[in-house]
């Protein structure tokens, strides 16, 4: 996975520049998505797979399905990806791009695994204690997940708060024992 990464890296920093510079973040972090979309898909895996086409086919191929959603320097950077081997890399490189356009634009992401859905009072009140927090703007994905039993999970990056009646009923244990 980590090489995975640093494989993509180079590439979703480049493309991310560009982006920039063109003053074309969003609209080119959604043709990213949506050529991560395509190259997900099984059928047109199996031709990226094959080794008999070479890669002015995959990258005239790929083009053919994106053309309608994407710009001449997007293609450019497809044809980059397929000459040197790296359409396997892309969901990596949206992954890498996402996390750059949160950043540039001071955004957060929380996931918050709870058992049951949050009213969307809770839901303000968690997103306003978690920007004061990071000084950021957070951006909230609610997931449900009905082993919690009760509490909640927030993911923000590498920390994880774990509010939920199962870790505590864990640390309970561990205490008693």
């Amino acid at each position: 996975m980590s090489e995975l990464l640093t494989t993509a890296r180079p590439y979703a920093k480049a493309l991310f520049k560009s982006a920039k510079e063109q003053n074309m973040l969003d609209q080119y972090f959604s043709m990213l998505k949506n050529l991560n979309m395509v190259l997900d898909n099984k059928d047109i895996k199996n031709i990226l797979l094959n080794d008999s086409f070479d890669y002015k086919y995959k990258t005239s191929f790929i083009s053919d399905i994106l053309k309608e959603d994407s710009d001449e320097n997007f293609m450019r950077f497809i044809s980059l990806l397929a000459e040197n081997n790296r359409l396997s890399v892309v969901s990596e490189i949206v992954g890498l791009y996402d996390i750059y356009l949160q950043e540039e634009k001071s955004l957060k992401t929380a996931k918050i695994d709870t058992a049951f859905e949050l009213s969307s009072d809770q839901l303000d009140s968690i997103k306003a204690v978690l920007e004061k927090r990071f000084n950021k703007k957070i951006e909230i994905e609610q997931n449900l997940n009905s082993s919690l039993l009760a509490g909640a999970v927030v993911r923000i990056d590498d920390l994880v708060i774990d509010g939920s009646l199962k870790e505590q009923l864990r640390k309970l244990e561990s205490q008693l024992i």
